[in-house]
């Protein structure tokens, strides 16, 4: 089978950023499948061009069957909201140009958020008479409605329309939390999947300790707690820091 996946921040193992698409693409292909993917050359952390990657040039993914190719993105993703808007919807165009061009596609994979990619996933499966798989990884626009990004009512309508749209047109929606089942379905969703997040445990050694990590920051001996999660508005950190007081006690 040959997957199509439309990501705008699709990270490898070398960017910055979660790499839960670029694990799946790897036992997929292990699988006996081939994977291409259609990712931004602009770090969705740090909205900075990230020189080692070209716009529009193609890379092969280790000796796998995984491929990604760039496409063009406005590069000020974190200046303004209508910079960030303006960022994703160039995404969704250029993704979508480039969509056309892959040839034998079996099955097209849109994932949300940004929500704007998945209508590129959904238009091309049509357009290439294939299933549509909508993976959604947090509640879009419900999360930006929640902490104040969206706010203005037309704006606010539309996004729910779109969001309903992409849910009752999915062949197949992924979730990545039993809490979004309930919300998916009562939006028109109906074959929905839990797939949640997790950890590739081969990908860790047990028995390396960090000694040089400990004894540059004076930490030999000390039992460490680490947060690797996301810092952001929705993350609620201060429950990081009650927990970090809590082991200090």
């Amino acid at each position: 089978m040959h997957i199509l996946l439309i990501h705008q921040a699709f990270a490898s193992l070398e960017e910055p950023g979660g790499t839960r698409h670029h694990e799946f693409a790897r036992y997929l292909a292990l699988s006996g499948h081939k994977v291409t993917i259609i990712a931004s050359p602009i770090s969705y952390l740090t909205g900075e061009s990230m020189p080692e990657i070209v716009s529009w040039k193609e890379t092969p993914v280790g000796d796998q069957d995984v491929t990604v190719k760039r496409a063009y993105t406005y590069p000020a993703l974190h200046r303004s909201f209508i910079h960030r808007v303006i960022s994703f919807l160039s995404f969704m165009f250029s993704s979508f140009l480039i969509g056309l061009k892959v040839q034998k596609v079996d099955l097209v994979w849109g994932t949300s958020p940004p929500i704007f990619q998945s209508l590129t996933a959904w238009a091309l499966a049509r357009l290439k008479q294939v299933p549509f798989l909508l993976e959604v990884r947090d509640l879009w626009p419900a999360f930006a409605i929640a902490v104040g990004v969206l706010r203005q009512p037309l704006i606010i309508h539309a996004s729910e329309w779109l969001e309903r749209f992409l849910y009752r047109r999915a062949d197949q929606v992924v979730v990545n939390s039993p809490g979004f089942i309930d919300h998916v379905l009562a939006r028109g969703g109906e074959q929905v999947s839990l797939v949640p997040n997790g950890a590739d445990v081969g990908m860790f050694n047990p028995q390396a300790k960090g000694e040089d990590f400990r004894r540059k920051y004076g930490l030999e001996g000390k039992f460490i707690a680490l947060y690797a999660g996301a810092h952001g508005m929705s993350n609620d950190l201060g429950v990081v820091l009650d927990a970090a007081g809590l082991l200090n006690a």
